[in-house]
């Protein structure tokens, strides 16, 4: 990963140096470009199958040509008072697309340090994901690309017991 990837960097940069990261470690994913599609990430050019540091939830393989939508977000993050387990952030017109092609969400749970260490994946179907939002859509408003979002805790797709923030994902092969 990137040396240049920090905490300090939008969410933006820190979610493009994940998504670059996976895709370069998860053999069967392919990089697809905003230029081709905004509403997904990667495609998987064979077939994709769990592993210790990949967990599937609710699928037990993924086909080739399939669409992958990678979501990062921090173990933690601020919550005014304190500190809460951190979201994935959905955009709807971009997840809709994602459920119309039968794709899958690829989750990825880091550490806000230099280099973003992973400490949880999973890949989980846009169908559970879609369950799991009902309810949590808001409108954004203003100038942005998109009209309506919502956030959802890592800790509704993966079990939190499993997730040990002094080891990452690469240590777990």
């Amino acid at each position: 990963m990137s040396s240049r990837a920090s905490a300090l960097e939008s969410p933006k940069a820190s979610g493009d140096a994940l998504e670059a990261h996976v895709i370069q470690e998860v053999g069967p994913l392919e990089f697809v470009g905003d230029r081709t599609a905004t509403w997904h990430d990667a495609r998987t050019t064979t077939l994709l199958e769990p592993a210790q540091n990949l967990p599937f939830y609710g699928v037990v393989i993924v086909e080739p040509g399939v669409p992958v939508e990678i979501k990062g977000c921090q173990i933690r993050t601020s919550n005014g008072n304190g500190s809460t387990r951190g979201r994935i952030y959905v955009k709807r017109d971009a997840h809709e697309q994602l459920l119309e092609a039968g794709g899958m969400y690829l989750l990825v749970v880091y550490l806000p340090r230099p280099g973003l260490p992973q400490v949880a994946r999973a890949i989980v179907p846009a169908t559970i994901v879609d369950e799991l939002l009902v309810g949590r859509w808001y409108d954004v408003g203003g100038e942005r690309s998109e009209n309506e979002v919502a956030k959802l805790a890592w800790s509704h797709v993966i079990n939190p017991e499993t997730v040990d923030p002094s080891t990452t994902v690469g240590d777990r092969l």
